[in-house]
């Protein structure tokens, strides 16, 4: 119950990272509401969800949309009566040099990976304060850290969201709002399933991905969970704008 009486918003909740962060919270007492992409997700969502101490609600919400992050948020306090908790998860890849990704490929991740970010934390923060502070959670990736080939926009995005998330930081550091990001390497989602499956030789694929990684496996969306739960809790109330690395060491080798 380590957020009892704690109010959050998860996006990107439909599956991998985001279902696994809200189920957490939910298991450890927090009221959630669920941005979800796919209003199809929901219904299975809701019923793994069912019997935690906490609850977990479904919002068929797109990110990049001002109106939906101001109803998520709306949502979340007509609901539980403010908010706490912000996990910014949602996320989209596409592959591409600079000269590959078209210009709507470009601003469409841009727009889901970075303005989605921006927007929601627009409309969280002000609940954030009246609720004396709170926490913020951004999704990064590795990839926003060290780059990688082929994914210029992709690349472009996360590390965009470090550097806001470092910016807001400094900005609500004395309003006790804690601002910090997660950055995943390779962790077995749909998004990285559908990666591997799309390449010529996807067992050769996979071992290429897990070799990458010193701990010889990719990481579950689970382990990533713990983490922004970690983050999210009173017991991280002296971390704020740090890009924590949950990639199995490979941002060392």
């Amino acid at each position: 119950m380590r957020l009892a009486n704690k109010v959050a918003i998860v996006t990107g909740a439909g599956s991998g990272i985001g279902r696994a962060t809200a189920l957490l919270f939910a298991h450890e007492g927090a009221q959630v509401v669920a941005g979800v992409h796919r209003a199809k997700d929901i219904p299975s969502l809701e019923r793994d969800a069912a019997g935690l101490p906490g609850r977990v609600v479904g919002i068929e919400a797109d990110v990049a949309s001002d109106a939906d992050a101001a109803r998520l948020v709306r949502t979340a306090v007509e609901r539980s009566g403010g908010l706490d908790i912000l996990f910014n998860n949602a996320g989209i890849e596409v592959g591409g040099t600079v000269t590959e990704v078209s210009d709507d490929d470009w601003q469409r991740v841009l727009d889901v990976n970075l303005k989605g970010v921006f927007l929601a934390c627009r409309h969280a923060v002000p609940e954030l304060l009246k609720r004396g502070g709170g926490a913020i959670v951004n999704n990064s990736s590795i990839n926003g850290l060290r780059g990688n080939t082929r994914l210029a926009a992709y690349c472009a995005s996360k590390g965009g969201v470090v550097a806001i998330t470092r910016a807001m930081a400094l900005d609500y550091a004395t309003h006790n709002i804690r601002v910090n990001c997660v950055c995943p390497a390779s962790i077995e989602t749909p998004l990285a399933q559908r990666h591997i499956a799309s390449a010529p030789d996807p067992a050769e694929r996979r071992r290429q991905i897990t070799a990458k990684h010193p701990m010889g496996r990719i990481g579950t969306p689970e382990e990533v969970a713990y983490a922004v739960l970690f983050l999210a809790s009173d017991e991280a109330s002296f971390i704020t704008g740090v890009a924590l690395p949950i990639d199995g060491g490979r941002s060392i080798r």
